[in-house]
């Protein structure tokens, strides 16, 4: 029984080995996406374009051979690829544009590659903010007030696009992309339209949604594993110790008996 638990014990120690691996291949995989995030921030275009261009042809490759990928995901990764290089090499886009470009790129490799919480929930903060601004500047009637907000609200939100797209179901993607698009469609005339406010306050409940679903410390997998393995590991103690018991009760049945 000790050698169960103790080979339980080593099932433990190689699957967290094997985890912190797993984790480790991913930043080795994203260092060049990483360095590039770097380098736009600091005003270094012509490198982090270049960066780009070698990690979209390892990347690319490796994703081709991997059938987790539908035509669907490569189309997303490919065309966010695409902006992310042509904003930097376009001289008119300004330094606020390039980077969020890299940084959508960023979220979505992570949305494809971790099985943890995705990076791009971070932004959670970044586009609810500019979002609640916009409803209380509708409500006071501030026009100009209102159009920053949903200027930066639109912004953020497409730098969490692309991984939406990868993390989301078609359904969940399209339903508030509809929502989105009546916000920036409508900006004019909002006040004319009764039921703006409702798309707006519907628009900030289907976006908090999605930033909270699915929150967890573990991922799925981990978590039924280690749920698994641990209830093996209770089973066995609680199974040890009621040996242990009928052991000793035994024994001193026969103690009692041979006494007598």
């Amino acid at each position: 029984m000790k050698k169960l638990i103790v080979g339980i014990s080593i099932f433990f120690i190689f699957f967290s080995f094997h985890h912190q691996k797993g984790l480790a291949k991913i930043d080795s995989e994203t260092t060049l996406i990483e360095k590039s995030l770097s380098l736009v921030q600091e005003g270094d275009y012509v490198h982090s374009a270049n960066l780009i261009e070698q990690f979209e042809v390892k990347y690319m490759e490796n994703a081709k051979k991997n059938k987790d990928f539908t035509p669907k995901d490569l189309e997303t990764i490919s065309v966010t690829f695409q902006n992310a290089l042509q904003t930097l090499e376009n001289d008119a886009s300004d330094s606020q544009e390039k980077i969020a470009k890299v940084l959508g790129l960023r979220l979505l490799i992570d949305a494809r590659e971790t099985s943890v919480q995705p990076m791009w929930k971070e932004m959670k903060n970044a586009v609810m903010t500019p979002l609640h601004n916009m409803d209380s500047a509708f409500e006071r009637g501030n026009t100009e007030a209102y159009d920053i907000q949903l200027n930066q609200f639109l912004h953020q939100f497409e730098i969490i696009y692309p991984s939406l797209l990868s993390d989301l179901s078609y359904d969940e993607v399209k339903k508030i992309n509809s929502l989105v698009s009546f916000l920036d469609d409508y900006r004019v005339n909002k006040e004319a339209l009764p039921a703006f406010s409702q798309k707006l306050d519907q628009t900030q409940t289907e976006l908090l949604m999605i930033f909270e679903q699915g929150n967890s410390i573990f991922p799925p997998a981990t978590f039924w594993t280690l749920f698994t393995t641990g209830g093996i590991i209770v089973g066995t103690l609680c199974y040890v110790g009621w040996r242990k018991y009928i052991g000793e009760r035994n024994k001193n049945k026969k103690q009692r008996e041979h006494n007598d």
